[in-house]
């Protein structure tokens, strides 16, 4: 039996556990006895446009089927023989968690380091790559890049390590972004969509794109194909384009196909509609001698964009901005700024 098949069966009965109509009364009434919620199962948080905390709760049937969704996704990545860096958030957030049962029941081995970069900072993340025969990182794009160049900066050479697999989560992130990250480090590239309260909304098909776990999430967009991505009738602060139900992904997969653009702040209407962070980094991305570093904020209207360069020396840094610059006008009828900086200076240029 593969590991594909094992994992199907397994959460085959976690479903029907899930839709029995007949749940055990004496353990409900346990719990009920005790003063315990039977439906709540996990706490989270997130960050609300004012920049206040608000409060998530997950039920035990959601979070065990977002978790059967990313663990299908996943079991077509990894195998038993895998040993997986969980480099995502975990305080108040659900996605570390998540990622460390779905590694644990895809079979593979998980070291949790998360992002506060306090206890496993990137240098001693290499080090644990290399100690332990790494193979997969389930990480932001950012972290993917940033951990690159580190590598890079202290001799070593990222192509040449054990890492094989990294699945991008926690940030838009551009089909051409994710390809320069694989060559980064000769890694075949992935991506899962979530937001705060739905650890799982999307996941990537064999052709890499994103399709909406429709069986369980009711999603529309305010405002036609793009806008805000409204779950159960309720705002994300999240902006996608999901593909209408007509059109279908040459995987042949009937699930819509989503297409995650970032934030709703960080999207500016256009002459042919809005235009995302997202769209800026594909014509960013145009430009090869472009390490794959990427940021972008929006201020008043206008895109401020910071891209690096492995070596400064080798590009007319003038002639890039002006050419990156020009590009995103050209293409999509916004205005932009543009920094190029070089990758040893990444840090101190975004923060």
């Amino acid at each position: 039996m593969t590991t594909a098949t094992s994992i199907a069966t397994h959460y085959e009965q976690f479903l029907r556990l899930l839709t029995s109509d007949n749940p055990d009364p004496a353990r409900t009434s346990a719990a009920a006895a005790a003063g315990r919620d039977t439906v709540r199962a996990r706490y989270g948080e997130r960050v609300d446009p004012s920049g206040g905390a608000q409060a998530i709760v997950l039920t035990r049937d959601e979070w065990i089927r977002n978790q059967i969704d990313l663990t299908l996704a996943l079991g077509r990545l990894l195998t038993e023989d895998d040993v997986v860096v969980s480099a995502v958030p975990y305080e108040l957030s659900f996605i570390g968690a998540e990622v460390d049962r779905v590694v644990e029941m895809v079979g593979a081995s998980v070291i949790s380091v998360g992002t506060s970069g306090t206890i496993c900072p990137m240098s001693r993340l290499l080090g644990l790559i290399e100690q332990y025969r790494v193979t997969a990182l389930v990480c932001s794009a950012g972290f993917a890049a940033e951990l690159a160049s580190l590598a890079v900066s202290l001799g070593k050479r990222p192509e040449d390590s054990t890492i094989r697999t990294i699945v991008c989560a926690g940030e838009a992130c551009s089909a051409e972004r994710l390809d320069r990250i694989g060559t980064a480090w000769a890694a075949r590239t992935s991506a899962l969509y979530g937001t705060p309260s739905a650890p799982t909304v999307a996941v990537a098909c064999d052709r890499g794109a994103l399709h909406l776990c429709d069986h369980r999430l009711r999603a529309e967009v305010r405002g036609g194909p793009r806008g805000e991505l409204l779950l159960d009738g309720v705002p994300t602060g999240e902006a996608v384009e999901l593909w209408p139900a007509d059109r279908r992904c040459d995987c042949g997969s009937a699930s819509r196909v989503l297409v995650p653009l970032g934030s709703t702040a960080s999207v500016v209407r256009g002459p042919d509609g809005l235009v995302s962070a997202l769209d800026v980094e594909r014509i960013v991305f145009g430009h090869r001698r472009l390490a794959p570093h990427f940021a972008c904020a929006v201020r008043d209207g206008v895109f401020h964009v910071t891209c690096a360069v492995a070596d400064r020396r080798a590009v007319d840094e003038g002639a890039l901005r002006r050419a990156i610059r020009s590009g995103i006008g050209e293409a999509l009828g916004v205005e932009a700024e543009v920094t190029v900086v070089g990758v040893q200076d990444w840090s101190t240029a975004t923060s």
